[in-house]
C-alpha cells in the first residue's frame, strides 16, 4: 500500500500534464518500409497518431494477404505533446498485389483513419532450366558426364530494378555464410533527382548480437537514411536471414558518382566460447570478422537546357504541388503581412534554389527564408520546402498577389512540368495611425548640454521590485521541499527495483492475456505466443527455426525447463495450424490455457 502511494505521488506531475493535452489537433498516419518484396520478405507497418495521450489501440483491417507475427508500441510525450508509434512485422502469404486498407482509430468521441497502401509481393526467384548439352561419344550429355553447379536463382523478370539487382546478388554467394550486397533503383538519374541505394547484410548463421554496422561512403552524392528493415531469401537451398538498410542518394554535379562498401564487423555465435566471468560481464575477446558491400557506380546527368524555364530551380521527380497563403488578407496600409509558399512532393528539395518572387506593385517586398525537411514514406523518401517572406501595402486598395510559378523537370517524360499558386487577394485600407513627429525644443534640459528625448522602456508595474516577498516565494526558497520531493522518488525507485514483475510486465503479459481471450483459432494462440515472446525477450520469432529460437531464450537467460515447455507447445501449434481444415479449431482452448501458464511462469522465473 506505502509502494502504491509513492509510485501514485512520483507520477502525480506527469498525469497532470497528459490531462493538460489538447484532444484536438490529432493526426494518424501509416507507411510501410517497402512497396515491393518477394513472399520470403518481411514487411514492417508503421502507424504513428500525433497529439492523442492515454491507454488506446489502432484497429488494423482484415489483412488476408498477410500473417502478423509480430507487434511493438512506442510512445513518447515532449513539452506536453504525445506522439505513439505502433510497428507491426508481417510476413506475405502469397504474391500478388495486396492492399492494406485504412487503418482506424476511435478516440475523443472521433474515428480516424488512414490512407490504404497498395503492395506488390512478387514469387521468390527460381533457378532458370538449362538446355540439354551435345551427347559424347559413348552416348552420354555432356552435362551428365561432368557435375555441374546449378545456376543461382534468378529473382522475377518484373520485379523492381532495386530489388531484382540485390536478389541476384546475393543468389551469387550462396558458398558463403555471411555476405553484403548494394544496388541503385537507377543508375544513370539527373542531377538532384532522388534515387533508392539498399544495402543488405545476409547471415546463414547467427551471429553476436553486437555488430557494428558503417554506412556507406559517398562521392558527388547527397544521401539520407530512410529505413530498416528484415527479410529471408533461399540461396542454393540454404535459407538466410539479412538486414536490410535504404537510403535516399541524389548526385550533387553531372558526372560520376559512387556509394562506397558498408561494412559490418561480426563475432559468429558458434565460434565465441566465453567464460563464466566473460558472460556474466559480456566480454567477448575473440577478433571480429567483417564484410563489405560492393561499390555502386552512378552516372549522374544534367537536366535538359532547351525548355528550361526560368522558374526551375533544380527539382527533379514527379507529383508534386504548390500552395501560397496570406496571414491576414485584409490590413493598414504600412502594416506588415507574411507570405508563405509551401512546396511538397518526393525525393529531397534541400538542394534547390530558393523561389524568387515575382515584382509585387504597390508592396514593398523583402527577401525570401526557406526551410526543407524529409519524411520517410513507404521505403521512399518525402519532402517539402518552404519560402516565407514579408510583403507590406504602401497604399490603400485592393491588391493581388498574382499566381507564382513553380517548375520541376519530370524524369519519365523528359520534359519541364510548371505548376501555380492560386492569386491572393488582400484588401488594404488607410493607415489609422497618425504620424505626430517628435517634438526636440519641448524635452527636459539635464544640463551639461544633455536633453532627454524620451525613455525607450516604459514599465508596466511600477513595483516588481519591492521588498515584500508572497508566500509562495518563500515557500520555494526552502530547501525541505527539495530533500522531500528527491526522497520520494529515491524510495519509489527502490520499491520498483525490489518488485520482481515490473509494471512493464505486467502491462505485456496483461496483453497477451487479452489477446488469448479473444483467440478462436490456433493460429490467433501462436501469434499471441509469438507477440509475447518477440516482446519479453527480443526474438522474432517467424524469422527463425525452433532450434534457433530455444538457443536465443537460452542465450537471453530463460530457464531450460520454460524452454522446454515453449517447444512442445509451439511444435503442438505448428501441427494445429497446419492441420487439414475439419481438424481445426479442437484443443483451442486448452492450447490457449497452456500459452497464458507458460507466459506467466516466463514473467515471473525468465531473465529478459
Amino acid at each position: 500500500m506505502l509502494k502504491r502511494v509513492f509510485l501514485l505521488l512520483c507520477l502525480l506531475f506527469p498525469l497532470a500534464a497528459h490531462g493538460a493535452l489538447d484532444l484536438n489537433g490529432i493526426t494518424m498516419t501509416a507507411s510501410v518500409n517497402k512497396t515491393s518484396l518477394t513472399t520470403e520478405d518481411e514487411l514492417t507497418l508503421t502507424v504513428t497518431v500525433d497529439g492523442a495521450a492515454g491507454d488506446f489501440m489502432p484497429q488494423l483491417p482484415s489483412l488476408p494477404a498477410f500473417n502478423v507475427y509480430a507487434r511493438s508500441t512506442a510512445k513518447q510525450i515532449n513539452n506536453f505533446h504525445a506522439v505513439s508509434t505502433f510497428e507491426y512485422i508481417m510476413l506475405p502469404r502469397f504474391p500478388g498485389k495486396a492492399v492494406i486498407g485504412p487503418i482506424t482509430l476511435e478516440y475523443g468521441n472521433k474515428t480516424y483513419k488512414t490512407d490504404p497502401i497498395t503492395v506488390t509481393v512478387y514469387r521468390a526467384g527460381s533457378a532458370p532450366q538449362t538446355t540439354s548439352s551435345a551427347k559424347t561419344a559413348s552416348g552420354t550429355s555432356a552435362a551428365a558426364s561432368a557435375p555441374r553447379k546449378a545456376a543461382p536463382a534468378q529473382a522475377p523478370a518484373d520485379m523492381p530494378p532495386l530489388e531484382r539487382d540485390l536478389y541476384n546478388l546475393a543468389a551469387r554467394n550462396g558458398d558463403k555464410d555471411y555476405f553484403m550486397v548494394a544496388a541503385v533503383s537507377n543508375k544513370n538519374p539527373y542531377v538532384n533527382q532522388t534515387v533508392t541505394l539498399g544495402v543488405r547484410f545476409y547471415y546463414s548463421r547467427p551471429f553476436v548480437d553486437n555488430a557494428p554496422y558503417t554506412d556507406p561512403t559517398i562521392s558527388n552524392l547527397f544521401m539520407e537514411s530512410v529505413s530498416t528493415s528484415e527479410g529471408r531469401q533461399t540461396i542454393d537451398g540454404k535459407t538466410y536471414g539479412y538486414i536490410e538498410r535504404r537510403y535516399a542518394v541524389s548526385g550533387v554535379t553531372a558526372g560520376q558518382a559512387q556509394a562506397g562498401a558498408a561494412s559490418v564487423k561480426y563475432v559468429p555465435a558458434g565460434s565465441v566460447r566465453l567464460s563464466v566471468f566473460d558472460r556474466m560481464f559480456a566480454a567477448v575477446s575473440q577478433e571480429a570478422q567483417t564484410v563489405k558491400s560492393n561499390t555502386v557506380t552512378l552516372n549522374v546527368r544534367s537536366t535538359p537546357a532547351n525548355g528550361r524555364p526560368k522558374s526551375f530551380y533544380g527539382a527533379v521527380g514527379s507529383g508534386y504541388s504548390i500552395s501560397a497563403s496570406l496571414d491576414r488578407d485584409e490590413v493598414e496600409a504600412g502594416e506588415a503581412v507574411n507570405l508563405t509558399v509551401n512546396v511538397n512532393g518526393p525525393g529531397n528539395l534541400k538542394p534547390t534554389s530558393d523561389l524568387k518572387l515575382p515584382s509585387l506593385p504597390g508592396f514593398k517586398v523583402y527577401d525570401v527564408a526557406s526551410s526543407a525537411g524529409t519524411v520517410p514514406n513507404n521505403g521512399e523518401l518525402k519532402s517539402y520546402k518552404i519560402f516565407k517572406t514579408v510583403i507590406v501595402p504602401v497604399s490603400s486598395g485592393t491588391y493581388t498577389v498574382p499566381a507564382l510559378s513553380w517548375s520541376y523537370f519530370d524524369p519519365a517524360a523528359k520534359a519541364y512540368r510548371t505548376i501555380r499558386t492560386k492569386p491572393l487577394e488582400i484588401k488594404v485600407t488607410p493607415s489609422t495611425k497618425a504620424d505626430t513627429g517628435f517634438d526636440f525644443g519641448a524635452q527636459t534640459d539635464l544640463g551639461s548640454g544633455f536633453r532627454q528625448l524620451g525613455q525607450d522602456i516604459r514599465y508596466l508595474k511600477s513595483d516588481l521590485a519591492r521588498d515584500d516577498v508572497t508566500f509562495l516565494a518563500k515557500l520555494a526558497n526552502l530547501n525541505i521541499v527539495s530533500y522531500l520531493f528527491a526522497a520520494l522518488l529515491l524510495a519509489a525507485g527502490v520499491f520498483a527495483l525490489l518488485d520482481k514483475q515490473t509494471l512493464a510486465g505486467r502491462r505485456t503479459l496483461a496483453r497477451a492475456r487479452a489477446q488469448l481471450k479473444n483467440a478462436w483459432t490456433e493460429e490467433a494462440v501462436a501469434d499471441a505466443l509469438s507477440a509475447y515472446i518477440h516482446v519479453r525477450y527480443g526474438v522474432h520469432t517467424a524469422s527463425l527455426p525452433l532450434r534457433d529460437i530455444s538457443a536465443a531464450l537460452k542465450k537471453r537467460g530463460c530457464p531450460a525447463d520454460l524452454i522446454k515447455r515453449f517447444e512442445t507447445l509451439w511444435q503442438r501449434l505448428d501441427a494445429a495450424r497446419f492441420a487439414p481444415v475439419d481438424l481445426q479449431g479442437q484443443g483451442t482452448e486448452e492450447l490457449a490455457r497452456q500459452t497464458a501458464e507458460l507466459m506467466k511462469d516466463m514473467d515471473k522465473g525468465g531473465r529478459a
